[in-house]
């Protein structure tokens, strides 16, 4: 039988089998008002609110199945997301009704279990970022979004970016490094779930790269979760191989490759009628 379900808070999973995929699901699983399509244990659909579609389909597919998914894809708007695990990704695809496809980006999905790392010494200090030092740390999270989420940074939109930071610092584990009075690099949680974490917002100041920061930033970051009893997990471009290994060489492992899709309606794309 086919479900919807409204997804409780994060760390709470909807659905057992759900939780037994992690930290695949990891990004699905801690999403707040997230609405859930599930089809038994052969799929599920998890939607938010501006198209972003995270699918999970470790099953074989059917026609029951495939009509089912198609009908609640229907219903998203102008433009959308799909992202998660390559093959789930792929499944996904052509469930996409009157669509096209306008970016594709690859990643490796990388994991590394609790335990550890030992925090290097080093300059600056460490610390944990306070939704009372948003506005000191704000540049740096506009330099990620500009650098490594945006297609074009002059689409940025600062004050949505702003409020949306705010809160993020408010829920998730965001550390920071500080160099002579100022926050020079980042690193933080995107999702949490009571067994996993996943990482993101990365981001060094470009005048302080190659230094090794970001390497103690993250042991910070690690060893924080760690004490929690929480494991590790990202995604991390293929053609950021600088990144990549600075992250292998923090213990984390490659575990297969993730996708994340954009595409845009026929409909509102100019040129089709």
């Amino acid at each position: 039988m086919n479900s919807v379900w409204q997804a409780q808070r994060s760390g709470h999973p909807p659905l057992p089998w759900l939780a037994d995929l992690e930290p695949w699901t990891t990004g699905l699983l801690a999403q707040e008002g997230l609405k859930l399509w599930t089809a038994d244990h052969r799929a599920a659909l998890g939607i938010r609110a501006g198209g972003v579609v995270y699918p999970v389909i470790p099953g074989n597919r059917d026609p029951q199945l495939d009509a089912g998914a198609r009908e609640v894809l229907d219903r998203l708007g102008e433009v959308w997301c799909i992202m998660g695990p390559q093959p789930w990704v792929a499944a996904c695809e052509p469930w996409m009704p009157r669509s096209v496809v306008t970016h594709r980006i690859a990643y490796h999905f990388q994991v590394r279990p609790a335990g550890g790392p030992e925090v290097p010494e080093g300059p600056g200090e460490l610390r944990l970022g306070r939704t009372d030092e948003s506005e000191a740390l704000f540049p740096l999270q506009e330099g990620y979004e500009k650098e490594e989420v945006l297609f074009d940074p002059r689409e940025f939109q600062a004050l949505a970016s702003r409020l949306h930071f705010w809160k993020t610092l408010g829920r998730q584990e965001i550390v920071a490094l500080w160099d002579d009075g100022r926050p020079v690099a980042k690193a933080g949680t995107n999702a949490l779930t009571t067994r996993w974490a996943q990482i993101g917002g990365v981001y060094t100041r470009p005048e302080y790269r190659g230094r090794g920061l970001q390497k103690r930033l993250m042991a910070f970051l690690l060893a924080r979760l760690s004490a929690q009893g929480k494991g590790s997990c990202l995604f991390v471009k293929k053609s950021n191989v600088v990144a990549a290994g600075l992250y292998r060489s923090l213990g984390f492992e490659d575990q297969g490759d993730f996708t994340i899709v954009y595409g845009q309606r026929l409909a509102w794309v100019p040129g089709f009628r």
